[in-house]
């Protein structure tokens, strides 16, 4: 039996017609995704909070849930003295890294194939604000007249054998953490008004104020700054078509990072509070959330238009990699290639980008066990000579989802590295650990697969040596029986 794509696009062989309508009406309007799509690793790494840097400028450190720092003491050394409109801002950064140490190790790692946190977090019992000084000011800088504050933190600790030091990152023997390079971290102000306003903070550590590269960092910054009126009314838009049944009220908007994204558009992740009105009372969303974790709204920007591609929670350390996957379209970094100019092609995905990238491919009808969802639909098998080729669902519109792909360009690798012609077996099973040679579906030849540990139906990841110790072509598929 032919083995048919169990994509976003799908349902099963016999759906009921509910089923049907439903799976159409997500499939043709705008993208909802619920849930934290799987957290990937490129390779096997250690990611520390407190010694990642900023250095393009992407803005951090969002105001935490009030439940979870409410009780929690954030000193204010002697000597600090800033308007309030200035520590508040400070106050509620220091108390977000603190929620974010509170439930990461910093540290992770790929365990049995899977993203994982490597040991347990540290117990922290307060934090403190060294310093915060205003150290520039800039004059019309796009437009902003802006006072930048450098802000030196601590965070205390009650079990400092868990703290794992790297970087800058400091431990005195009282239990005083120092999780990132000192005076590295900036909050930056609008004082074009009345009193400053809060626009975002940023860590650089390769250039001081007003050096030219810390005022291209803050340049792209702003750049997002005067987008925050339209990602209010599109994440307000997104929200309520989240709960159509329900009144939404969006409590925050705090922008967390730029996205890689295909041409023609821009991505911003943002951290969002909302609550919905449900008999008479608001609830804050969502409930069941695990501790520590966020929730996050990625926006695309084209032109004046701002529209939201997907909802999630997670942790504020391992939120990246599903942005980027919501920002290309794919189901998971981890069942696509990216190309050496950043741009991903995977699972669920558009077929459509290739193109320019490829040139125009040979273009056939699939019709064996094809299965239609609407009149004008239909299965496309698309081939760029023998290098390159897929398969991929196409509405009546002419939109385009990948269910299956195969590759043999050296030009295109995997989340992790691999790439077929220079790549090895000792590569693959470094990389993807879980990776099984196991007859498996209708896998044929000299082969390790990478997908469900059961392996049963889901995503593939299939890499051939065609009878040699080099990875000779790398296939995508998404398998449902």
């Amino acid at each position: 039996m032919r083995k048919l794509p169990h994509t976003w696009f799908s349902t099963g062989l016999r759906p009921s017609a509910r089923m049907l309508r439903r799976r159409l009406g997500d499939l043709f309007s705008s993208p909802r995704r619920r849930g934290t799509l799987p957290l990937l690793c490129a390779l096997l790494c250690v990611g520390l909070l407190g010694s990642l840097v900023a250095c393009d400028g992407e803005p951090a450190g969002a105001t935490p849930p009030p439940e979870a720092t409410a009780s929690i003491p954030c000193e204010i050394a002697e000597g600090v003295e800033v308007p309030g409109s200035v520590l508040e801002p400070a106050v509620d950064y220091v108390l977000g890294e603190y929620d974010r140490w509170s439930h990461s190790t910093g540290v992770y790692g790929i365990v049995d194939g899977q993203e994982e946190m490597l040991g347990e977090p540290a117990a922290y019992d307060a934090c403190r604000i060294q310093s915060l000084d205003m150290v520039y000011h800039y004059d019309g800088l796009e437009g902003y007249a802006l006072d930048v504050y450098r802000l030196d933190y601590q965070l205390h600790t009650t079990t400092p054998e868990k703290v794992v030091l790297a970087g800058a990152m400091e431990l005195d023997d009282a239990g005083w953490l120092i999780p990132t390079y000192p005076g590295c971290t900036y909050l930056v102000f609008d004082v074009g008004g009345t009193e400053p306003a809060f626009l975002f903070s940023t860590m650089i550590n390769d250039s001081a104020p007003g050096g030219e590269l810390f005022t291209e960092t803050l340049r792209s910054s702003l750049v997002w700054a005067g987008r925050q009126e339209a990602a209010q009314a599109a994440a307000a838009d997104f929200l309520a078509g989240e709960h159509p049944d329900h009144e939404v009220r969006l409590d925050s908007l705090v922008f967390h990072r730029e996205v890689s994204a295909p041409p023609g558009e821009s991505c911003g992740l943002y951290q969002v509070g909302y609550a919905v009105e449900t008999d008479g009372a608001w609830t804050s969303m969502p409930q069941d959330a695990p501790a520590g974790e966020h929730v996050y709204l990625l926006l695309s920007f084209a032109g004046d238009t701002a529209r939201g591609k997907g909802l999630f929670t997670s942790l504020p350390d391992t939120c990246s990699r599903t942005a980027e996957a919501l920002a290309w379209g794919v189901v998971d970094l981890d069942f696509a290639l990216r190309s050496l100019d950043g741009s991903w092609y995977g699972l669920g995905g558009s077929a459509g980008g290739l193109t320019p990238l490829l040139g125009e491919p040979e273009t056939v009808e699939v019709l064996e066990g094809a299965v239609s969802y609407q009149p004008g639909d239909r299965w496309e098998r698309r081939a760029w000579g023998a290098f390159f080729s897929l398969e991929c669902y196409v509405s009546p519109e002419g939109e385009t989802s990948i269910w299956k792909l195969e590759s043999s360009r050296s030009d295109l690798r995997t989340a992790r590295g691999i790439s077929p012609g220079t790549s090895t077996r000792e590569d693959v099973l470094r990389l993807y650990p879980a990776a099984s040679s196991e007859p498996n579906w209708d896998f044929t030849g000299d082969f390790l697969w990478y997908g469900p540990e059961s392996g049963g139906p889901g995503h593939y990841l299939v890499f051939y040596f065609d009878g040699g110790g080099t990875v000779s072509r790398i296939q995508l598929i998404d398998y449902f029986d």
